[in-house]
């Protein structure tokens, strides 16, 4: 039974919903980082800049080296200063790029030189110098926005306090330079203060959202974007090793399945065959019953041959869709099998990579699992294909090397996805797959 499924709305978690205590909180962390982050930057500024110009107008006779690989590891001591500090004042990771090694065997003077050839470690200085550059201007303009909020209520209270405190000659205001008089124009100096407050007031949050996004945006383009590319290869190096290791596994299988099963069945059936030219003229009966005998061979050989090639993309999927070839895998699963998949929009490799998963595990659950019902079932989310085979039976499933499990997440891992399995004894199993459709 194949149904359609829709993706269903999170509701807004109250968490996500405005509060005063939240938006003050948010910019005082701001206030905090700006003064944290202007003190270091500015003795991060001093030595950084200063030992780059040093290393670099004395680079021509050597002794500029040590120097400037001195200021590109200080650069990277206030850069790791920064990614401690950042997330806990203003939200987000900055992971640390992977520092470039020297080769085995390198000597001494190319490993004190391996910093100047690590691009991150340059990015660090260039953060360093920007960075200070930058919060000498957000950090006062959040500090004047605030007070200026503040100035809400504080300005017109202080206009108060000093009409009652000082003499009259010497209370003038912006009122009275507008041409009012008396009570009036501490009114207008009042009305004019509240006025303004409520501008900063309205407009310091949106105000340090800014700022703070500015520099968090800075920092992961100059501090971590380098992790990115570096984790992007990483899983690709993972992947293709992964899918040569599965595909080797899966030929050594097929090679073995078919060597043990159908061409076993085939060299008897030709042996056969010569005995039925033999006995054809001489005992017809007997020659009858070795063809009687070869037929049934030749079934059980195109029974072993379709076992073998059920992990194979049938002509089905992509004739009709990876519904459709679901939904005929279902249709010969001897435990009787439930999928829901939507007419789902994917690329061809992770459709195969879908159809493998639920073959495998539908396969799984017939000879291992002992169970009454299978569910699978398909959505995609975002940009990943995630893929669901749940049974009821007996559980207890795990992922050993060398089993079929392991080759499974093996040729899931080829795509770029993960596989996990959850089998407590008694329970039943679920398999669950994630392929990102643009692995």
């Amino acid at each position: 039974m194949t149904t359609m499924t829709m993706p269903e709305t999170a509701p807004i978690s109250t968490s996500q919903r405005w509060s005063v205590g939240r938006w003050a909180a948010r910019i005082g962390r701001f206030l905090a980082y700006g003064l944290i982050a202007l003190t270091l930057g500015t003795v991060g500024f001093s030595l950084t800049l200063s030992l780059l110009v040093a290393g670099i107008s004395t680079v021509i006779v050597w002794v500029g080296l040590p120097i400037l690989v001195v200021g590109v590891l200080v650069a990277r001591g206030f850069a790791a200063a920064e990614r401690a500090l950042q997330p806990v004042l203003l939200g987000g990771a900055l992971p640390t790029p992977g520092a470039k090694r020297a080769p085995e065997g390198a000597g001494w003077m190319r490993r004190l030189l391996v910093p100047l050839t690590d691009p991150q470690r340059w990015l660090d200085a260039l953060w360093v110098l920007v960075n200070f550059l930058l919060v000498l201007i957000t950090f006062p303009l959040a500090v004047a926005w605030t007070v200026g909020a503040i100035g809400t209520i504080g300005g017109p209270v202080a206009t108060v306090i000093l009409a009652q405190v000082l003499p009259v000659a010497e209370t003038n205001g912006l009122g009275e330079l507008l041409g009012f008089t008396g009570s009036l124009a501490m009114v207008v100096d009042i009305g004019m203060q509240v006025a303004a407050g409520l501008f900063f007031l309205f407009t310091v949050g949106p105000l340090v959202r800014g700022l703070t996004a500015l520099h968090r945006g800075i920092a992961r383009g100059l501090l971590s974007s380098r992790y990115e590319d570096q984790q992007r290869l990483l899983r690709t190096q993972e992947s293709r090793a992964a899918g040569r290791s599965a595909e080797s596994a899966a030929l050594r299988r097929l090679e073995r399945d078919l060597h043990d099963g159908p061409q076993q069945r085939l060299v008897r059936a030709s042996m056969d065959l010569a005995r039925v030219e033999a006995l054809a003229a001489n005992a017809p009966e007997k020659a009858q019953t070795v063809l009687r005998e070869t037929r049934e061979q030749l079934g059980l050989t195109l029974d072993d041959l379709r076992r073998l090639s059920r992990g194979i993309a049938p002509p089905i999927l992509v004739d009709r869709g990876l519904s459709a070839a679901l939904t005929e895998l279902a249709a010969i699963s001897p435990v009787p099998t439930t999928v829901q998949s939507a007419d789902l929009d994917l690329p061809e490799h992770v459709e195969i990579g879908v159809y493998y998963v639920v073959s495998e595990s539908l396969t799984n659950a017939a000879k291992h699992a002992r169970a009454e019902s299978v569910q699978v079932e398909v959505v995609r989310i975002g940009d990943d294909a995630r893929v669901r085979i749940q049974d009821d039976g007996r559980g207890g499933a795990e992922m050993r090397t060398g089993g079929g499990l392991a080759g499974l997440a093996g040729r899931v891992a080829s795509l770029e996805g993960r596989l996990t399995v959850h089998s407590p004894a008694g329970e039943g199993t679920r398999v669950e797959a994630v392929i990102p459709c643009g692995s």
